[in-house]
């Protein structure tokens, strides 16, 4: 009797568990809408969502093409205006269509001290030929949010000089592999090498589908863990724990090349789109990735977490030993 009972209970469990899962499948978490009670940093998520609408009016912004180039003049014009110096890194890249020319591009914040942060992410999007793929979640929310954070960290600083990045060509032409894909993050990181520069960086946070309407990034396997904690700890003392989880997740993004040169990464990326495996498929890289699935709200909350964990990274790095590579 005892054994049909301790069978019945596990049923039940299994049952329980199974429909959690089953349910955090199909549907959204409603906690993870990004609620905005208090603003904590100065970054305009109006500005940035003005931004974002011209991006995704522009259409697909595939590497090496026209639309891309409007962007990368959209985006230097209002750098220039924010005070910011901005440069050119181009080259030409073998994929599975042919030789292309993709450029990434970089604002620099002057700062104090010697050593360099970078802020990176990519403002491609991925090449279609069946549908029309505009990306206002991937490659348009964060090349709009890069572009306000640009503007709030302004063109001087007191603290390391900080690169805001938008890396070209993050996006395969076929099926993403080691050579068809992060083109623009592994010939910048090369460039950096070849310039004596790479040596200076002190760590790299990149960016990707932070977005979402129902935000949710999940820690990086490959993260630095000094870094994570910093932005995990500062995250959870604004209030967007919910938005932050502590759930590991391995996914290979632009911060790959420079961690494998030594660097100190992490990558925020949001890789349940839609907030649910359902929506994630529906949404993520189709003609679904509109701006009806995005938030200022989204773009908000990570702003204020990074801008808030930049003074203690730059403490940590200050701290004897810490100053370079991987601390």
């Amino acid at each position: 009797m005892k054994f049909i009972i301790a069978l019945g209970v596990l049923a039940f469990l299994f049952l329980l568990l199974s429909s959690v899962l089953m349910k955090k499948a199909l549907r959204p978490n409603e906690r993870e809408r990004v609620i905005i009670r208090e603003k904590y940093s100065p970054f305009d998520r109006a500005r940035a969502w003005r931004d974002l609408e011209h991006i995704v009016g522009l259409g697909p912004r595939t590497a090496g093409s026209e639309e891309a180039g409007r962007m990368r003049d959209y985006l230097k014009r209002e750098l220039s205006l924010a005070g910011l110096n901005t440069f050119e890194h181009t080259f030409d890249a073998e994929t599975p269509k042919g030789k292309r020319t993709m450029t990434n591009l970089w604002a620099e914040s002057k700062g104090s001290k010697p050593g360099i942060i970078i802020l990176s992410n990519h403002y491609d999007t991925k090449s279609f030929e069946e549908f029309r793929f505009v990306g206002a979640n991937d490659g348009g929310s964060t090349t709009a949010w890069l572009l306000e954070m640009a503007r709030v960290i302004g063109p001087r600083r007191d603290g390391r000089t900080i690169w805001l990045v938008w890396f070209d060509g993050e996006e395969s032409f076929g099926k993403w592999s080691e050579t068809d894909g992060l083109y623009g993050s592994r010939a910048f990181a090369r460039h950096l090498k070849e310039r004596g520069d790479l040596a200076a960086v002190n760590a790299l946070i990149n960016v990707d589908m932070i977005g979402d309407t129902y935000l949710n990034i999940r820690q990086d396997t490959n993260g630095a863990p000094w870094l994570q904690d910093i932005v995990w700890d500062t995250a959870q003392r604004l209030g967007y724990r919910a938005h932050f989880s502590r759930f590991p997740r391995d996914i290979q993004d632009d911060d790959a090349p420079f961690r494998q040169a030594g660097i100190s990464t992490l990558l925020l990326i949001d890789f349940s789109y839609g907030g649910s495996i359902a929506e994630h498929v529906k949404n993520w890289h189709t003609a679904k990735d509109t701006l009806d699935k995005v938030r200022p709200e989204s773009l908000q909350a990570v702003a204020d977490v990074i801008y808030h964990a930049l003074p203690a990274i730059e403490g940590y790095l200050d701290t004897p030993g810490h100053g370079m590579g991987n601390g």
